[in-house]
């Protein structure tokens, strides 16, 4: 990391502060500050959804599984594919249901306050273990670009205790600000950032298959992908696994499709970003379908990535030792001051456009 990369994580830093100070002056009661008064539009939804739906959790193990698994390992994150249709329904559910959470739901639909209040409880705690699986995936990309401690007053200080306070606190500072308006409006912003992250390493890991094993004088950009399949063996192209030899084989695929489907609908932030702060059906529909589906093809990127740097880093120890590092290898190796930290960013978009929509129906619940 140099200088040019921390200015441009700082700058990133300020613009959604910003956004919050922003959105701060336009809430009037609690459904503003909650649900953005019901008035956003089918872009914004769509950018809500793929934000919220998109953690920095995501590219990071979509990059592992893919790494140690091939092609197959982007059923990792891609499993919700068989799910999404079925967004063209739910997200009329969610717009008529007319409440500030699903908790609310279910005291009315049941008639039972005490299971409203353990609703509350089970969305607290899966956010938490959810949000400190992010976390944790933003350390293992930050660990190999930043180094694995900060040096402070001449004490050497482990990364993960100054990186996660620090995004802490700005997540807090505009989403208490703004509310879910900020939220959407950052996520926005960070929807942006999450696509560009998903396609930046394609190009330079492909110029550096090809200045490795190819002839740059005579081999093009695309020339990569005939010499990644040189590298790389046959089997790990495979979008099924086998059986006995992938953690993807068919039956899995299918287990965890199935368990998506009957799962997501009961998420709690899924009254928000699904439909609930729409200001129509049919925003609410389009919204939430285009969003997920957006994602679908931010996971093949991923895996893609993951191949690219299979084929160039097979043997080296750092990630045979732990192969959630190879985006944030990747990263370091590839990438030339300024985009390091616009990557950086770019994965703090993904897990900051998650955590500030948690954090608001967290408290909305309560």
């Amino acid at each position: 990391m140099t200088a040019a990369d921390y200015i441009v994580l700082v700058g990133y830093f300020m613009v959604v502060l910003g956004i919050g100070w922003w959105a701060a002056r336009r809430i009037r009661n609690q459904e503003d500050y909650f649900l953005g008064g019901r008035r956003f539009g089918k872009w914004m939804q769509a950018f809500a959804a793929f934000g919220a739906g998109t953690g920095a959790a995501d590219p990071v193990n979509t990059a592992r599984t893919s790494f140690t698994s091939g092609m197959s390992g982007m059923w990792s994150v891609m499993s919700w594919l068989f799910a999404t249709p079925f967004y063209w329904i739910t997200g009329v559910w969610y717009r008529r249901m007319r409440h500030i959470t699903l908790g609310d739901w279910f005291v009315e639909r049941f008639e039972s306050k005490r299971l409203g209040a353990a609703y509350t409880l089970f969305g607290l705690l899966f956010y938490m273990v959810y949000t400190s699986m992010m976390f944790s995936a933003i350390g293992k990309v930050a660990a190999p670009l930043m180094g694995d401690t900060l040096s402070f007053g001449g004490r050497q200080i482990p990364l993960e205790y100054v990186l996660v306070p620090v995004i802490g606190c700005i997540v807090v500072i505009y989403g208490v600000l703004g509310g879910v308006t900020a939220a959407y409006w950052t996520d926005l912003l960070q929807g942006i950032f999450i696509i560009a992250l998903s396609i930046v390493l394609i190009p330079f890991g492909l110029e550096a298959l090809v200045e490795r094993f190819g002839d740059p004088s005579t081999d093009g950009l695309l020339a990569g992908f005939r010499i990644m399949h040189e590298q790389v063996p046959e089997s790990m192209f495979k979008i099924v696994g086998a059986p006995n030899s992938s953690e993807f084989p068919i039956h899995r695929i299918a287990s965890v499709a199935i368990i998506s489907l009957l799962g997501v609908a009961v998420q709690p932030h899924f009254i928000a970003t699904g439909g609930g702060t729409a200001k129509s059906e049919f925003h609410a529909r389009v919204g939430l379908v285009a969003g997920n589906f957006a994602k679908r093809f931010c996971t093949i990127g991923w895996a893609l990535t993951a191949l690219i740097v299979l084929a160039l880093y097979a043997d080296n120890l750092e990630l045979m030792a732990d192969p959630d590092k190879a985006w944030g290898v990747a990263s370091r190796e590839l990438l030339a001051p300024g985009l390091r930290g616009l990557m950086l960013a770019c994965l703090l978009a993904a897990l900051m456009s998650s955590v500030d929509c948690y954090m608001i129906v967290s408290s909305a619940l309560v």
